[in-house]
């Protein structure tokens, strides 16, 4: 890859033809949609989302979308989560969507086809994922939390020195330097979890116990919603 870009991949298809992005199909506490150059709405049970839009939830408030693949993504307190692009055909399937801030779990389903993108972007990760189960914390300090609950994924990292400098700023950064696939890449298999920093750097893999999971209210609450919708 001659480009690192902040991107968290999954990569897999739908197989029938659908026109909306997702649909709620739980929702605890507050959550808002904003289309582009549209005004802020309230979401509710079954509304819709579309292309375009900036999903947030309230402090405490807890969002389930289900796309037309089925696959599930959801939103846990105080996140932003933007929807770049959904393409849903016989052909395949294209969803991108950045994480801003907060917590986003994603059950993407095991589908064939020519394409077969699903991509959630963060600011300072980059992370390619095959048919898997696993949760992206993009925190406020920058730095990004993947862990992982089955199937494996590839995480990378975007250093700060490759990110925009503010508007009207000059900075000075070191000249281009090559960097292997194994200097920016990590391999994160099930039960595992990988840190990227602020730096965009990423940490050695470590491994996360079950009992760990148990005590994680976010993560219990989604493998027990997982359980029930098999």
């Amino acid at each position: 890859m001659s480009k690192l870009t902040p991107i968290l991949m999954v990569v897999m298809l739908s197989t029938t033809a659908f026109a909306a992005t997702g649909e709620v199909t739980f929702l605890e506490g507050k959550a808002t949609r904003t289309a582009p150059q549209g005004a802020k709405a309230a979401l509710k049970l079954k509304g819709q989302v579309a292309k375009g839009d900036l999903i947030e939830t309230a402090a405490g408030a807890r969002l389930e979308l289900t796309l037309p693949d089925k696959s599930i993504v959801r939103l846990g307190p105080s996140s932003k989560l933007r929807l770049d692009e959904a393409a849903f055909s016989d052909e395949g399937r294209d969803f991108k969507a950045t994480l801003l801030l907060g917590k986003v779990w994603s059950k993407v389903t095991g589908v064939f086809g020519a394409q077969r993108n699903f991509e959630v972007r963060t600011e300072r990760a980059v992370a390619g994922v095959r048919g898997t189960i696993f949760q992206v914390d993009a925190q406020k300090t920058k730095a990004v939390l993947v862990k992982v609950y089955a199937g494996t994924v590839a995480v990378g990292g975007v250093t700060a020195a490759s990110a925009p400098a503010p508007k009207g700023e000059r900075v000075q950064v070191a000249g281009p330097q090559p960097v292997s696939r194994q200097q920016w890449e990590k391999l994160v298999s099930a039960m595992m979890q990988v840190r990227v920093g602020a730096n965009g750097v990423p940490e050695e893999p470590t491994r996360f116990a079950e009992e760990d999971v148990t005590k994680d209210a976010w993560a219990q609450w989604n493998r027990e919603r997982d359980a029930a919708l098999e």
